[in-house]
């Protein structure tokens, strides 16, 4: 059963949905978790980075798998490997186990994620692709909001939260099985499997950006309902706080970066957003009205995540693209496999509530820091930041 491009478009938002949903899931739930199936904060964010791990072996080689076994093929066994971890997950009788199901989900996210960008790129052409790539970015933090918000109205039931997200990646994988038409195996072209001299800095500086950037927003969603409950809340007003920042993001990130680029200065509204998320963090971490400063941080990352790949194109040739984006999604996976932990160790060390959140806004400075790498390397270049 076709339901055409925007059909499919359509469905696989909702699978990244799924996913938003199911890489939160541990952090919303994660009160319940300490002292019953994690033993502390930082085992914690070992559960919430592990999902990202597995993206860092798969983000190189998922290439060749498309060309080999076809977009459906990948697509149905990384939603079909998201709902197996979820259902192993659900049933983790200890920590270990829970890593094994969190690592098997997040190996189908990382195959869901290229195979779907891949596929709205194979579908689209012109002004249509911003559009239908928004749908696609939009998804994960709609999911992200949605596990926030409704994921604390379970009360102390965590093991059914974890059942829900099981679910809804379930019902994913049957509606991308039913609906969702791929291409079939295609001859590798010859691209270059290596990465020009002067495409290497700036492509790492801007790894380091899209890891940092979104490892912080993952800390912000993953530590900011803990935060709450120690200021005193409970865990559904906590939780309905938190998912601001993640409903915030979705008025601006389908056309934000394209008001940024239409006005000319790119680089300089990203920083500004960079250091407004910054600001949004501490004064968060300060006792500031949470209402306010979570959906201010939300808004202001909307327009980065566009201009950040637009930047990346912009660094690498055509031939050395395809192998040059393996580059930039495993640094991606890379920061936010290791960065959610260390925020979960940091908030050990110092047994503060706020410091996962301080901690999210140095993992940002680094990226206005990285950010000067690029654009100096693309001066050197000759070349438009």
């Amino acid at each position: 059963m076709s339901l055409g491009r925007w059909g499919d478009v359509g469905v696989l938002a909702l699978a990244r949905v799924s996913m938003g949903a199911q890489l939160q899931v541990v952090g919303a739930l994660g009160p319940l978790l300490i002292g019953g199936l994690v033993a502390d904060w930082a085992a914690l964010g070992t559960l919430i980075g592990t999902y990202s791990l597995a993206g860092v072996f798969v983000a190189l080689p998922a290439g060749w798998l498309l060309a080999r076994f076809g977009d459906r093929v990948v697509l149905l066994g990384g939603v079909g490997l998201m709902a197996l971890g979820g259902v192993v997950l659900a049933l983790a009788p200890d920590f270990t186990a829970a890593l094994a199901g969190r690592l098997v989900s997040g190996v189908g996210g990382a195959l869901l994620t290229i195979a779907g960008a891949k596929m709205v790129l194979d579908r689209f052409s012109g002004a249509a692709v911003a559009l239908a790539m928004g749908m696609m970015l939009m998804a994960w933090p709609f999911g992200i909001g949605l596990a926030l918000l409704v994921l604390p109205m379970l009360g102390q039931d965590w093991r059914t939260g974890l059942w829900l997200s099981a679910g809804f990646c379930s019902l994913a994988f049957v509606l991308v099985m039913l609906t969702v038409q791929g291409g079939g195996p295609q001859a590798a072209t010859q691209r270059r499997m290596w990465l020009l001299r002067e495409e290497w800095r700036p492509l790492i500086a801007l790894g380091v950006v899209w890891a940092g950037y979104n490892a912080s927003f993952a800390v912000a969603v993953g530590f900011t309902p803990a935060f709450l409950v120690a200021q005193g809340l409970s865990r559904a007003e906590a939780g309905a706080l938190a998912s601001l920042i993640g409903f915030s993001i979705l008025p601006l990130q389908p056309m934000g970066g394209a008001i940024a680029e239409r006005l000319g200065r790119p680089m300089l509204v990203c920083v500004l957003c960079l250091l407004g998320m910054v600001g949004a963090l501490a004064a968060t971490a300060a006792g500031a009205p949470a209402w306010l400063t979570l959906p201010a941080f939300g808004l202001l990352a909307a327009p980065p995540s566009s201009l950040i790949m637009a930047f990346a194109g912009r660094a690498l040739s055509a031939e050395s693209r395809a192998f040059g984006m393996g580059v930039h999604y495993t640094l991606f996976y890379l920061g936010l496999a290791l960065l959610p932990p260390f925020a979960g160790f940091v908030r050990d060390l110092t047994g503060a509530p706020a410091a996962p959140l301080l901690t999210a806004a140095g993992f940002l400075a680094i990226c206005v820091t990285a950010l000067g790498v690029y654009a100096a390397a693309m001066r050197g270049r000759g070349a438009a930041a």
